[in-house]
């Protein structure tokens, strides 16, 4: 998936990046909206990352997503996907 086709899926995609990294919250995914700097600037703020390796990992995550045409099928979708993606990014437990 490249980032305009997350962008176009972002509401989709927001579920997946909260499972993956539970120290991204509600306000930080409105500041996001979809942009793929700002994902990377607060992804690097968390989890205390340089911002190549926020880079790096946000490039990781979105290369396992694969662009899905069928809208009714985005929740479950992205959830299969994220299983294959969370081997490739840090994954935190929500605390």
């Amino acid at each position: 998936m490249n980032w305009k086709q997350v962008k176009r899926q972002w509401p989709a995609v927001q579920n997946g990046i909260k499972r993956t990294w539970g120290k991204i919250d509600e306000m930080d995914l409105k500041m996001i909206h979809g942009e793929r700097e700002s994902f990377i600037r607060i992804l690097a703020q968390r989890y205390h990352y340089t911002e190549a390796v926020a880079e790096t990992k946000v490039d990781q995550f979105v290369a396992c997503l694969q662009p899905d045409n069928e809208s009714h099928q985005l929740p479950s979708w992205v959830s299969q996907r994220l299983q294959r993606c969370w081997d490739h990014v840090h994954f935190t437990s929500r605390r």
